[in-house]
């Protein structure tokens, strides 16, 4: 109540109120007498009770304190319960343990040292399982601003020395579990080297003769965790299937933003086709790659896909002849980041514009406002608490003491306790920083406090968790700057007109292919909802996986201080507005997603923009190899010999069209909707035996991608421009089988 009193609510009063209550009580019954207050009916209600014994009194306490905290419960005026029926039984009772999991560590991750910690973790996880309320609310407070040390704390729970003890009994046990560093390509602009962790069941000796590999891309929201705390799951794909699995620790915002990531995972893929996987001791004859990715690693296996694309539609001399993997498994995929908190473009340079006249009072604080990464935290909109506050609230206040000394000496002995407080200042800190802190400590915090924080300042004094997030980058791209020249920039409004005129044309061209082919005939469907219907970030904004502030902070981070992207047309950043031409040559995909996760919107669009895409070029093929031109209809004259507007010859164009035609929309595209699941269910098989169901199923389906979609001599051949074909025809078996599943085609 006293920090709602003051009006500027803060732990620290809330500590305050906290002790001056425990030490009313304490001395009201050390000092206080033995009976009550002669007030009202207190005697008489005292001695009324003196008949029971201490023990029940204290029980009849406890519980009547019990009874009036849960009334609106008993009345039956308690709020509704939200999640009720959005989860099934077994997934939520995991998410139960997870928020239990995340609110005690989050609650311990100031404690040092480490051992403390982590026994406080879970002594904490524990009571917050027990009360599963005060861990929501906790989780609340905590992620309303979130910083980067408490995302990683929370996700990266499994290198607990207990936890990864319990998980490592679970999980099966490997002959090889190694960290390799990989070396980046020649022609890489990145000398990081790559590091991956490499599983493999059999006995060691096999591995030489190995021709299939799997290439996972664990997901952490681009921030956090690496392959050790999603190592459950590949013990088990490398148990399973019988083959390596090589697990990509990638470099993480905010210390590496994009595209970092992206350009390390395409490295990744090409020194392993390159080297034929002798580089992780395979036998180096052949190999084919069937790529694997949840929720931020998803992004990162599609981006690879449509890199492959690209590099094979450059018209350049030395084309990089790389083939596509087998196929993509993709698990809950963030493969969208147009989310409706970004500001455009356009009100951002208004918002600059009017910062820069000076007219309006406090706009240059709220334009301040809006540069988030200068925080500790992503998201926060008010000053950070500066490293040097411990050192404020620990400094002695002045006494009367020091008022009459300072009186009787004239001031002096006052002038030189602030000289020598300045000097072993700056002993500890550079000077300019020493001059910062006592600017401070004499009371300089007005409206312009906040400015303190600049660009140029050292913050290699301030711990880890105390430096805000442009500080913490540490990959700088070269040119590096947000106007450096060089660097991909935002498209005006003229050229977002253009792209939305371009796709108009592109919608016309497909339904006039449709009218051509004789298939133009349109059925009116009926409507999903209703009209307005919401994105599934939006209807599910509840999630206890993956709040909204979270995935606010995680694409902040992820983008760092170098790059403004176009986020209405960049397709790396968000690959669901990839174009149809690339999306047409997509190997076999496996997308899988909670029904009520809030990216499942991302994997329904992209499935069915990779279907809406074959289906389109599946009749381009067959109106170019009829002599007509697939956008007008046009004869094109051209003989068998020639070379089409695409830069293919029609011997190309037919094996292209004839494996569009053997195949069926099942090859192309599987995606599967678990009713009643959100997201990261693949990191709960301890927590919930579908899970670990849906694991073994995922090693089922690659082990017979490897064996139906395996590429021939001819398919492997370069065509063109160093380009290859896709791989086989023959279909896997379906992955939709078992209960809880809902296969959508």
């Amino acid at each position: 109540m006293i920090d709602h009193l003051v009006g500027r609510p803060n732990p620290s009063w809330k500590r305050t109120q906290v002790y001056l209550v425990i030490l009313f009580w304490v001395w009201r019954i050390v000092r206080g007498s033995s009976g009550p207050p002669r007030l009202l009916f207190l005697p008489r209600v005292n001695r009324t009770l003196q008949r029971f014994t201490p023990w029940q009194i204290i029980l009849t306490t406890l519980t009547s304190l019990y009874a009036i905290r849960n009334m609106d419960k008993i009345l039956g005026l308690e709020a509704p319960e939200p999640l009720a029926r959005l989860y099934s039984p077994s997934y939520y009772r995991a998410t139960w343990i997870v928020t239990g999991l995340d609110a005690g560590f989050a609650t311990a991750m100031a404690i040092r040292p480490k051992w403390l910690r982590d026994i406080a973790s879970l002594v904490f996880s524990v009571y917050y399982m027990l009360y599963a309320q005060e861990a929501d609310e906790k989780l609340r407070r905590f992620r309303a601003v979130p910083t980067i040390e408490m995302l990683r704390t929370t996700w990266e729970k499994t290198t607990n020395p207990y936890i990864k003890f319990l998980t490592h009994l679970r999980a099966p046990r490997v002959s090889i579990r190694r960290r390799v560093h990989l070396p980046r390509p020649k022609t890489s602009s990145y000398d990081r080297p790559i590091t991956a962790w490499l599983y493999f069941a059999p006995p060691e000796d096999q591995l030489v003769s190995q021709t299939e590999l799997i290439l996972d891309f664990p997901g952490g929201g681009f921030i956090a965790m690496n392959p050790e705390h999603h190592e459950e799951r590949l013990r088990m794909w490398a148990k399973s299937s019988g083959r390596p699995v090589l697990a990509i620790d990638y470099g993480k915002a905010p210390e590496y933003p994009y595209p970092f990531a992206i350009d390390e995972a395409f490295d990744t893929y090409r020194v392993l086709v390159e080297s034929n996987g002798t580089l992780i001791g395979l036998g180096g004859s052949k190999l084919s790659i069937i790529m694997s990715g949840d929720s931020a690693g998803g992004c990162l296996a599609v981006n690879i896909v449509l890199k492959i694309l690209e590099e094979r539609n450059m018209k350049t001399s030395k084309p990089i002849n790389l083939p596509l993997p087998t196929a993509v498994v993709l698990s809950y995929a963030a493969l969208d980041f147009n989310f409706t908190s970004w500001m455009t473009n356009d009100n951002l340079r208004v918002l600059r514009t009017e910062q820069s006249s000076g007219n309006i009072p406090g706009l240059k604080e709220l334009a301040e406002q809006k540069d988030h990464l200068k925080h500790v935290s992503p998201l926060s909109m008010v000053r950070d608490s500066k490293p040097f506050s411990q050192r404020k609230q620990l400094k002695r206040r002045p006494s009367w003491k020091d008022a009459l000394r300072g009186w009787a000496s004239g001031g002096e002995d006052q002038a030189e306790e602030k000289r020598s407080r300045r000097s072993s200042l700056n002993w500890r800190t550079p000077a300019r920083i020493a001059d910062k802190q006592e600017r401070r400590s004499a009371g300089d915090e007005g409206s312009l406090a906040d400015n303190e924080t600049s660009d140029d300042e050292d913050f290699n004094e301030y711990p880890e968790q105390d430096r805000p997030i442009r500080a913490r980058v540490l990959y700088k791209y070269p040119n590096g700057g947000d106007g450096a020249e060089g660097l991909p920039r935002s498209k005006s409004a003229v050229e977002r007109q253009q792209l939305a005129l371009s796709v108009a044309v592109e919608q016309a061209n497909t339904k006039a292919i449709q009218d051509i082919a004789g298939d133009g005939s349109f059925k009116p469907r009926e409507p999903i909802g209703t009209r307005l219907t919401m994105t599934s970030r939006t209807g599910y904004f509840q999630d206890r996986i993956v709040a909204p502030s979270m995935m606010r902070a995680m694409a902040i981070l992820y983008i760092g201080p170098h790059r403004n992207p176009d986020f209405y047309s960049d397709y790396h950043i968000s690959p669901i507005l990839a174009p149809a031409h690339l999306l047409a040559q997509f190997p076999p995909l496996l997308m899988q997603c909670g029904e009520k996760d809030p990216f499942v919107d991302d994997t329904v669009i992209f499935a069915g923009r990779v279907r809406e895409a074959k289906r389109a070029r599946k009749v381009e093929l067959d109106l170019l190899l009829s002599g007509k031109s697939a956008r007008f209809g046009e004869i094109l004259r051209m003989s068998t010999a020639e070379v089409n507007i695409e830069g293919k010859s029609a011997a190309e164009l037919k094996r292209e069209r004839d494996k569009l035609v053997q195949e069926s929309e099942e090859d192309w595209v599987q995606m599967v909707l678990f009713s009643d699941w959100s997201h990261g269910y693949l990191q709960m098989p301890t927590l919930m035996h579908e899970a670990t169901a849906v694991i073994e199923d995922l090693a089922e389906w690659m082990d017979d991608a490897f064996i139906r979609y395996r590429p021939s001599e001819l398919e492997w051949r370069p065509q063109g421009e160093g380009a290859y074909e896709g791989p086989g025809i023959v279909p896997p078996r379906s992955f939709a089988q078992g209960t809880n599943v809902e296969a959508i085609s």
